[in-house]
């Protein structure tokens, strides 16, 4: 706009250097050929680059245009900075080629030709023309915010709209998988249910089959060693049966053998007992001198000691037991032990042992028994003594209580304590014969689909079985051993 403003003055200059010599300008025609001259300016620059068209009918489909381009545009920041322009004008640029007064007169005259022309016509016009400029160049902004301001609405309003649907989606196939998953835990459920219903009776039936032929085992084995007794108490018999005649007149003790069939039928065959008693030969492994073992019974013990390659011998009150143990071959005497510990020599023994004989003692024999030992056994010698644990409720109901010459249950604290009391050192104590884990009470599963509740509550329970085992189903046995000072 300013070029076609000095194009314009150019205009009246030349019109006025063409009518020095006539006193009266044509007005008219001096505007109608600046109106000519700006139109002709107005078509030459007008802006080449054709008008924006969409390449496609879908938002940001083909569009190469970005968020913001139209307001941050270059064309729009050079409307901003150039669409106001001053109108005051520049009369001393007007000059002229003439020299001298001449020269002065033409340059006044075309001043004040164009101050008549700029005042009377021209001022308005170009006012009126900036006033309008700046409001298209005000539009054009409000217009560019606008468009700008309606693609980020469209556009937060599409990502609102997205975010909407995948959420809705989202919620739908989260709760389609949560009623399949629903449905599978069910039906797996009942499936498992059906197995554990099944499983359970099946494990019933083989735990009562398994009991019964556990049971008749047991009796069979129980029979079998009561047979193999009473053989060889009416063989006995049959040989001592009838006395000579000689002998007619003196008087002869004939053996009881009601506690070896009772050892028989309850304590279980001579296999069992050896298999219980070898944990004892390596505890003597190192003796030199003689074992002696209070209450050899049946020999069990001795047969293997002997096979270890240890010198032992036992002694027993009861003459059948005697009579059986010699039977195999070993050296068994009959006596009272604790009499016969009183016959030895100080330091006469390499050890000594006995298995379920101190229960059948009243608490002056244990102390007897206890001193006896400590000055019989050589320094370093072993002393090993085996009774019925009575912290084990089954060992006191089924073990203890079933054999009539049992004085009184002794406890591993109290044992020790007479043991210590009679120059012992303090003894070792070792808990044997355990409970099998299916005859225990048994301990309750914790289920995955147990709320935690319910899952503390089970292993409240369960802890309390393992309490109730430890009581009812403890070890039913335990040794006693200590080293001779």
């Amino acid at each position: 706009m300013s070029s076609s403003v000095a194009k314009e003055r150019d205009v009246i200059q030349s019109e006025g250097h063409a009518t020095n010599g006539h006193s009266k300008p044509d007005v008219p025609g001096l505007m109608a050929q600046i109106r000519q001259r700006v139109k002709e300016d107005t078509a030459q620059q007008e802006d080449s680059r054709p008008a924006f068209r969409p390449e496609s009918s879908e938002p940001g489909k083909g569009s190469k245009r970005k968020a913001g381009e139209l307001l941050y545009s270059e064309e729009l920041r050079y409307l901003n900075s150039n669409y106001s322009y001053s109108l005051r004008n520049n009369f001393d640029a007007l000059t002229s080629h003439r020299p001298g007064i001449i020269g002065k007169v033409i340059v006044k005259v075309k001043r004040k030709l164009l101050s008549i022309i700029w005042d009377s016509l021209l001022k308005e016009y170009f006012e009126a023309e900036k006033e309008y400029q700046a409001n298209v160049v005000r539009f054009l902004n409000d217009v560019s915010k606008y468009v700008d301001e309606r693609d980020a609405s469209n556009f937060w309003e599409l990502i609102r709209k997205i975010d909407v649907d995948v959420t809705k989606a989202i919620e739908r196939i989260e709760r389609i998988s949560d009623e399949q998953m629903g449905s599978i835990r069910s039906s797996e459920r009942r499936v498992f249910d059906a197995l554990d219903e099944a499983l359970a009776s099946l494990r019933g039936s083989i735990e009562g089959l398994t009991g019964s032929v556990q049971k008749h085992d047991v009796g069979l084995r129980e029979l079998e060693s009561v047979a193999s007794g009473l053989e060889g108490i009416i063989a006995k018999l049959g040989r001592d049966s009838v006395p000579h005649a000689e002998e007619a007149g003196e008087s002869k003790s004939v053996p009881d053998y009601s506690y070896l069939m009772l050892e028989n039928r309850f304590r279980g065959s001579e296999e069992a007992i050896k298999n219980h008693l070898k944990i004892y030969p390596p505890i003597f492994q190192n003796a030199t001198a003689p074992i002696l073992e209070i209450g050899s019974g049946r020999g069990e013990l001795l047969e293997l000691f002997g096979e270890g390659g240890k010198e032992a011998y036992g002694v027993d009150i009861d003459h059948a037991m005697v009579e059986a143990a010699c039977a195999k071959g070993l050296r068994a005497e009959l006596g009272d032990g604790i009499a016969h510990l009183r016959s030895l020599s100080p330091n006469s023994l390499g050890g000594v042992i006995a298995i379920q004989v101190v229960e059948h003692l009243t608490q002056a024999q244990l102390e007897e028994l206890f001193e006896l030992v400590a000055s019989r056994v050589v320094s370093g010698g072993k002393a090993v003594f085996e009774t019925i644990n009575p912290q084990s409720v089954m060992a006191l109901s089924s073990n203890y209580f079933r054999d009539p010459t049992h004085v009184f249950p002794l406890h591993p604290d109290t044992l020790s304590y007479t043991m210590k009391l009679a120059g012992l050192p303090t003894p070792k104590v070792t808990k044997i014969s355990p409970v099998p884990q299916e005859a225990q009470l048994k301990p309750l599963p914790v289920e995955s689909y147990m709320t935690p509740r319910w899952a503390f509550v089970i292993e409240r329970l369960n802890w309390n079985f393992d309490r109730l085992n430890d009581l009812l189903y403890g070890h039913q046995d335990y040794f006693i051993e200590v080293e001779v000072p």
